[in-house]
């Protein structure tokens, strides 16, 4: 069983989780049911931004009932990927993924920025042809964010890790009889 969060962020920057659930396969037909009873439970609202690891069915649910809310990827997802991706000699022994870091995770980038560095960094530790960076490249605007600022929050939601709510989730969910914090 997957456990699907929607977590968002209040006027405060403090997570709240709006609703969870628990799906038993990882495809468009119960993901769009859970997306379809989100909205109910919302009163119709869609979300501003919707963060999701790079799932293929995402892909297609979240479009499918989201017709408004811009879709992202979570940037911690795309990260933990980096030394497979990349390899361990230049994650390990050098300081390339504190310095991919340092460009990924700065909100304070504008886009003409964040690809000259990014460029810089992939053209000094030789990375030009790994098909996997440039692919990441290519899907910038989905998870850099220089290209969400124009989201109301967006740039508070780079991830699907938001631990403190789901820290008190999972608190209560072991001991339902508590209340949420």
């Amino acid at each position: 069983m997957k456990f699907c969060p929607f977590t968002g962020v209040d006027h405060h920057k403090k997570s709240v989780t709006f609703a969870a659930s628990l799906v038993g396969r990882e495809n468009d037909k119960n993901f769009n049911w859970v997306f379809q009873k989100f909205l109910e439970c919302m009163g119709g609202k869609e979300p501003n931004c919707l963060f999701t690891d790079q799932c293929p069915t995402m892909k297609i649910a979240v479009p499918a009932v989201f017709k408004t809310a811009a879709h992202r990827y979570c940037m911690w997802h795309i990260m933990q990927k980096l030394p497979e991706k990349v390899g361990t000699t230049v994650t390990k022994e050098t300081d390339f993924v504190s310095r991919m870091n340092s460009i990924v995770w700065d909100s304070d980038l504008e886009p003409f920025d964040f690809e000259e560095k990014w460029s810089a960094l992939i053209k000094e530790f030789h990375l030009e042809d790994n098909g996997w960076l440039t692919y990441m490249f290519n899907k910038r605007q989905r998870w850099i964010p220089a290209y969400y600022r124009d989201v109301p929050l967006g740039c508070l939601l780079r991830t699907t890790q938001r631990s403190e709510s789901m820290n008190n989730f999972f608190k209560w969910f072991e001991n339902p009889r508590g209340t949420l914090v």
